[in-house]
C-alpha cells in the first residue's frame, strides 16, 4: 500500500509548524483546494486531535480513519488505535493508496511507511506546538517539485506548493 503524508507548514526555528493545539495558525483556501483533489474520492488517516479541529466530522468523498488509544466515537469514520490497524482497515475497503494528514503523532508513526510527501509551505511568522517531520532534513527524502512562490487572493499570504519522495520506499 502507498502510503503518503499531506500537510501545510511555516518554519519556526528550523522546525515545521502545522499547528497550535488543534488549530491550524493560517488560512490560505488555495492550499485546501489542492488538499481536496489530492485526497477525494481517497482514504485519510488523522490522529484524534486533527478530527476536532475538523469540526468531528468526516470529509466528504473521502474514507476518514482516525487514530485513537482510547477509541470513539467519531461518527461517519473508521476507529483504529494503531497505524497498523489504519493501514489494515484500508486495505480492507479495498484502498491501495492512503493519505496521513495529521498530527504530530500520526506523522511520526507513518514515516518510516511513507513513499512521498504533498507539502504547503506557508510564508509568515506564527506560532504553535504541533511540528511535522522536517523532511529537508532527513536522510532518503528529497525535494522532487517545488512550485513558485504565490500569493492567496485571499489574504496575501505567500505559500509555495512542494513534494518530497522518500528513496527508501519508492
Amino acid at each position: 500500500m502507498k502510503v503518503c503524508l499531506i500537510f501545510a507548514k511555516s518554519n519556526l526555528s528550523g522546525k515545521w509548524l502545522i499547528g497550535d493545539g488543534e488549530k491550524i495558525p493560517w488560512k490560505v483556501p488555495e492550499d485546501l483546494r489542492r488538499f481536496a483533489s489530492i485526497t477525494r474520492g481517497g482514504a485519510v488517516i488523522m490522529g484524534s486531535g486533527t478530527w476536532k479541529s475538523m469540526g468531528s466530522r468526516p470529509l466528504k468523498g473521502r474514507v476518514n480513519v482516525v487514530l485513537s488509544r482510547r477509541g470513539g466515537p467519531f461518527p461517519g469514520a473508521v476507529c483504529v488505535r494503531s497505524m497498523e490497524g489504519a493501514l489494515k482497515a484500508c486495505s480492507d475497503l479495498g484502498y491501495k493508496e492512503v493519505f496521513v494528514i495529521g498530527g504530530e503523532g500520526p506523522f511520526k508513526e507513518a514515516l518510516p511507511l511513507a513513499g512521498e510527501a504533498f507539502v504547503t509551505e506557508i510564508a509568515g511568522r506564527f506560532q504553535g506546538s504541533v511540528f511535522a517531520p522536517n523532511l529537508s532534513a532527513l536522510p532518503g527524502w528529497r525535494k522532487v517539485e517545488e512550485g513558485a512562490w504565490r500569493r492567496s487572493r485571499k489574504n496575501k499570504k505567500g505559500y509555495r506548493f512542494l513534494k518530497f519522495e522518500n528513496l527508501g520506499n519508492l
